[in-house]
């Protein structure tokens, strides 16, 4: 008989192992996750933060009063998504002799308390190294929305031929350059606009998209590299040091990818991989290991391109929103 009871400290060693235990059969898979993360310990140091969080509460599963399982998840309101919740990464374990079903269990239990305080949107990164809980958020109405990646950059290979490189002058961003990024700033937001995408963007949010463009030329943190043909930008990939201690899936020596597009004139003739190119080769010798990149999946051209260049799929985000007609709508 399994027993739901709220999260407590009392619960946090059982709760470490089993997280530890997960992460071991994801390393398994993904042999660049931080292998730190087996040792229950750490599991158990990265739990404990994410318990103080003033937003964050849980739910814990007794079997013959054995932990075997647990679902941490934050409350959290913006102007954007209204109020939602989000289960991170590591706020989700079961034991490997329970069955997958008992996350739906756990989601079940917790989410009568979400939709009562009026929090119809969940959210949820689910790591896909431990497969079998992908199928559990499936069956219960969430869909995929972004997916997350590494790529190895000391192991990449060159994608662009040769043609393709030599047409193109690709160098790192300059103070000047202001003008050049805002003029770049429109193409990846109204690519996402597009089929089968369909992520609006208003003038107001491509003004905000603009200046942050603007910004990067006198970001001494970000690593941008621009191409061009014919003195026209045809292209930019931006990176920035990740921060290996803020989660339990950056490896060490890790840069993340937030954004890089493509002139559209210029898209389908090896500019962006003529840029990936360049870009490695430049992360390379500022002695990075690791890229991390993600992307919305309904976006198609990404969806094929960060893939095809040898970025593995570690984690997905996935969503659902509950229609919220059921805060009064039981059929009395």
């Amino acid at each position: 008989m399994i027993q739901f009871v709220g999260f407590d400290q009392q619960y946090l060693p059982a709760m470490a192992i089993l997280l530890a235990k997960r992460h071991q059969v994801e390393r398994s898979r993904y042999s660049f996750l931080p292998s730190r993360f087996e040792d229950s310990k750490e599991t158990e140091n990265l739990l404990r933060k994410e318990g103080e969080k003033p937003f964050v509460n849980g739910i814990v599963a007794l079997r013959n009063d054995e932990v075997i399982g647990y679902m941490l998840y934050e409350f959290r309101e913006d102007a954007k998504k209204g109020r939602h919740i989000i289960i991170d990464y590591l706020g989700l374990a079961i034991a490997e002799d329970a069955h997958p079903r008992l996350v739906r269990l756990l989601y079940a239990e917790a989410g009568a308390e979400w939709i009562a305080g009026g929090y119809f949107q969940h959210i949820v990164y689910v790591p896909i190294g431990y497969d079998r809980h992908v199928y559990e958020w499936l069956e219960q109405g969430f869909r995929f929305e972004q997916k997350y990646a590494i790529l190895d950059i000391q192991n990449y290979e060159p994608k662009a031929k040769e043609a393709e490189k030599s047409a193109l002058r690709i160098r790192r961003l300059a103070d000047s350059d202001t003008e050049i990024l805002k003029r770049m700033s429109r193409w990846n937001s109204i690519h996402q606009a597009s089929a089968p995408s369909w992520n609006p963007i208003t003038k107001e949010s491509l003004e905000d998209v603009k200046s942050g463009y603007a910004a990067l030329a006198k970001d001494a943190e970000a690593i941008v590299m621009i191409g061009e043909q014919d003195s026209i930008p045809v292209g930019f990939h931006v990176y920035y040091e990740a921060d290996s201690s803020a989660n339990m899936y950056t490896p060490d020596r890790t840069v993340e990818l937030p954004t890089a597009s493509t002139n559209p004139q210029y898209r389908g003739r090896g500019v962006g991989k003529a840029l990936a190119d360049a870009s490695h080769a430049q992360l390379q010798e500022l002695g990075y290991d690791y890229s991390l990149a993600d992307w919305h999946t309904p976006n198609h051209l990404a969806s094929y391109f960060w893939p095809k260049l040898g970025y593995q799929t570690f984690m997905i985000r996935m969503v659902r929103t509950v229609d919220n007609r059921i805060a009064w709508a039981h059929g009395n």
